[in-house]
């Protein structure tokens, strides 16, 4: 038979929630603001691949990212959800910006009216947070022995969709081979 066996859980940004399951992907849509690094911290935590499509980039700015502590790595079984591995990063330290910085971007990512200004800070931001998630999952998979049956992250692109159908057309895809 082909079904699909899909299963979801209703967790807190924190990472804490219903069980301590891992999850082979991730999907995040309409991921307000730092919902989205919030989104994409689980995805590293579960070494996991990932759709998400943010929005309202101005939104839960307060949020924190958890994800493994880089020196603390030592194999993928270890990054979920263990006492002392992780830590929680502002959005910022995150994608590697000063506060201010991220400031303008995503209030140049809310302006109305201007799609080429908005449409490349949105990209912008996009590109920033793969190369956050490319530059964990690099630090797991050197971590990770090449013949551990872990996937490693193949490739993580900035797709987009139609812009009849919104304005927020942007979408993180990350790959796991």
């Amino acid at each position: 038979s082909n079904t699909l066996n899909l299963s979801s859980l209703l967790q807190s940004t924190d990472g804490s929630g219903e069980n301590e399951s891992s999850f082979d992907v991730i999907i995040a849509l309409h991921a307000c603001g730092v919902l989205t690094d919030v989104a994409l911290g689980h995805a590293v935590a579960n070494h996991a691949a990932f759709v998400i499509t943010p929005c309202c980039f101005r939104s839960n700015p307060k949020l924190m990212i958890t994800v493994p502590k880089k020196e603390e790595l030592e194999s993928v079984e270890t990054i979920i959800d263990v006492e002392g591995q992780t830590e929680a990063l502002s959005a910022s330290t995150w994608l590697g910006m000063k506060e201010d910085a991220l400031l303008s971007l995503t209030r140049a990512a809310e302006i109305q009216g201007d799609i080429d200004i908005s449409g490349l800070a949105i990209h912008t931001l996009c590109a920033l947070r793969a190369n956050s998630v490319a530059n964990y999952f690099n630090a797991i998979d050197s971590k990770v022995s090449a013949t551990s049956s872990e996937g490693h992250l193949n490739k993580i692109r900035i797709k987009t969709f139609p812009l009849g159908l919104s304005t927020r057309n942007y979408c993180i895809v990350g790959e796991i081979r």
